[in-house]
């Protein structure tokens, strides 16, 4: 699975693969580094970026942990390691499939990761989606972020009776205090549907990001 994830992955800012004793994530953001505690956050925040991304696309939870940090010289040969797991649990091979895709030059894995540094919507979107599954909150955050009802069905990401359905069925379940206030829709989808239908939306618009101008 490692090996799945790893193909996902390989571009400059964040690069896996396989070593002879193990796997390895290789990163320009470390060049700065002249000692293992200023690798350890720069190396932490990156795996939990890539998390963001696998969690968004494959459904992925608790994937990668950040065990030891190897120094390397010019040859290529290991100096000495620091601190002393790479648990995976990846739901969706179809996600998976879709992030090894090219986006330009890069896995599209690679793309979301650089443009989460480069594009701060792109940031923005994918922290509101979080590392695991997505709660009611975060799904009408998510259509929110995205422009709510109007701005989705402008970009023509979904038409508005989907739209209406998901976030006021989300809205009725943060406000759960005031079920009269904030009634459930007729046609209510559960928690399963309005994520994936959430996901859908968000992984449109990244893509869109991509392709146009980058703030």
């Amino acid at each position: 699975m490692l090996e799945s994830v790893a193909a996902c992955f390989d571009g400059i800012n964040a690069k896996i693969r396989k070593d002879e004793e193990g796997w390895i994530l290789e990163s320009s953001e470390f060049a700065s580094c002249t000692a293992g505690e200023q690798v350890f956050p720069i190396a932490d925040d990156l795996v939990s970026r890539i998390h963001h991304v696998l969690a968004l696309y494959c459904g992925a939870t608790a994937t990668l942990v950040v065990e030891h940090i190897y120094w390397i010289n010019a040859e290529g040969k290991k100096l000495r390691t620091i601190r002393g797991s790479l648990p995976v649990n990846v739901i969706s091979s179809q996600g998976l499939a879709e992030l090894k895709g090219m986006s330009g030059s890069q896995p599209l894995g690679s793309a979301v990761l650089q443009a989460m540094t480069l594009d701060a919507t792109v940031k923005e979107g994918l922290t509101l989606h979080g590392e695991g599954g997505l709660s009611w909150s975060q799904v009408y955050d998510i259509i929110e972020f995205l422009g709510g009802e109007a701005g989705i069905a402008k970009a023509g990401y979904a038409n508005r009776k989907q739209i209406r359905a998901v976030r006021q069925t989300a809205n009725h379940y943060r406000h759960l205090g005031s079920p009269k206030k904030y009634p459930l829709p007729s046609n209510p989808p559960d928690l399963a549907a309005a994520s994936e239908f959430a996901r859908s939306l968000l992984k449109r618009y990244i893509s869109s990001r991509l392709t146009g101008p980058v703030l």
